[in-house]
């Protein structure tokens, strides 16, 4: 890459965590100009058709809430994985629920490049579910393609992926095409009702926040017969920094974001630490007592902002620990429970609480009717550059306690 397109990927980067407070409004499109939407083939009465690349959970759920949209026809053209076994298990997963929704023709790709035969189809939508190593690279050949695009997050395994997927979102927009990114707290109404009762100054001004993301440990990863060490990684790419970049990037990315929306600003500077525990962490370890997984089971991280705000981050995969997922701000006058919705006053009584509901699966359902709408309508909407500054967020505080340094995110950029 030339010394001129690393500048301008820094600039465009820079902008994306600098003016990133209106980016991306719960259900909206982020600023700038977009093209005239590319429109669905067949016309207005035709189904969208769409293809799923990366058939592992993840696309699953996605599956799920595509087919419970109402009042929106989909038709599933093209599967593809880059393990051949995982593509034919959700086809047969996806026929037997689903089944008048799924072309008759419907390609079914594996293999190195198992997007190349999804390129070729007539989708006008491709959900893109790999591992995050692979999203920057496939997202630019899907818009290159002229196809609406559903990525999850995060964006990426590694700064330099983010800053091409916000180039590529460039050309998106340039092109009229929608892309959308799996951040589905966005569309939780009960995160949007608590978050406008922050930014109305219900519990002052915000000087503090914190973030939880503490589960059980992770499942060891297993070796399959005559598997070659690639495909081990990539079987198993939650365990593999180069594949998934550490579950704080991939997990906790989406509690990072909520911290993001609700402070209406993105990082400057972070340290931290992290590493392994004392508690059992077999999944980290082979028979022989060796470690065989890169990614830390537990992550510290401090981060600051421009205004003095301060975030203190915590989360942990391991077994016997505290397991918790929430998100809060502290004000000058109450604090905020974006989890549960509830306004506390600084003596800890309630002030107020959400009565709006609050459901993962309900969001991602909310978040599927708005984007097959912007493509139904030929309104194009793009979401990338918001979800990379929560991406790069979550990058800042790996970097931190991957190195025990403190670390500023021009300086991330740059170094990319």
């Amino acid at each position: 890459m030339s010394k001129s397109k690393d500048n301008s990927a820094s600039s465009v980067a820079r902008r994306s965590f600098i003016k990133d407070s209106g980016l991306m409004i719960a259900g909206g499109a982020i600023g700038g100009a977009i093209a005239v939407g590319k429109a669905v083939q067949g016309g207005n009465d035709a189904p969208i058709k769409i293809a799923i690349v990366g058939c592992g959970r993840r696309a699953r759920e996605l599956s799920d809430a595509i087919w419970s949209v109402d009042n929106e026809a989909a038709e599933l053209v093209a599967l593809a994985d880059y393990f051949p076994s995982q593509t034919q298990s959700m086809y047969r997963s996806l026929k037997g629920r689903y089944s008048q929704a799924i072309a008759a023709d419907c390609v079914r790709a594996g293999g190195a490049d198992p997007l190349a035969p999804v390129l070729e189809s007539d989708a006008d939508v491709v959900y893109l579910t790999t591992p995050p190593v692979d999203r920057p690279g496939y997202f630019r050949r899907i818009v290159e393609a002229g196809k609406h695009v559903f990525l999850e997050k995060p964006l990426a395994a590694d700064v330099a992926g983010v800053l091409q997927t916000i180039e590529t979102a460039e050309l998106a927009k340039a092109t009229g095409l929608s892309v959308h990114v799996g951040f589905q707290r966005r569309y939780d109404l009960r995160y949007q009702d608590v978050i406008a009762r922050i930014g109305e100054g219900a519990i002052g001004t915000p000087v503090f926040a914190r973030a939880f993301c503490n589960a059980g440990s992770m499942r060891p990863p297993v070796r399959m017969a005559r598997e070659s060490d690639q495909e081990f990684q990539r079987r198993n790419w939650n365990h593999f920094q180069w594949t998934g970049g550490d579950f704080l990037v991939e997990q906790h990315v989406a509690g990072l974001d909520a911290i993001r929306w609700a402070l209406d600003q993105s990082p400057i500077v972070a340290q931290g630490q992290g590493g392994w525990g004392t508690f059992e962490t077999a999944e980290h370890q082979s028979t022989g007592g060796d470690r065989i997984g890169q990614v830390f089971d537990h992550h510290t991280v401090e981060f600051e902002f421009a205004d003095g705000v301060v975030l203190m981050s915590q989360c942990r995969r391991v077994s016997k620990a505290w397991n918790n997922t929430s998100e809060h701000i502290h004000g000058t006058s109450g604090r905020a429970d974006l989890s549960t919705g509830t306004l506390y006053a600084r003596d800890g009584s309630v002030i107020w609480k959400s009565e709006k509901p609050s459901s993962l699966k309900s969001a991602t359902v909310a978040q599927q009717q708005a984007f097959l709408n912007s493509v139904r309508r030929g309104a194009a909407e793009n979401q990338v550059e918001s979800a990379a500054a929560s991406t790069l967020m979550a990058m800042l505080g790996h970097q931190a306690t991957r190195t025990g340094k403190r670390v500023r995110m021009d300086k991330l950029i740059q170094q990319a």
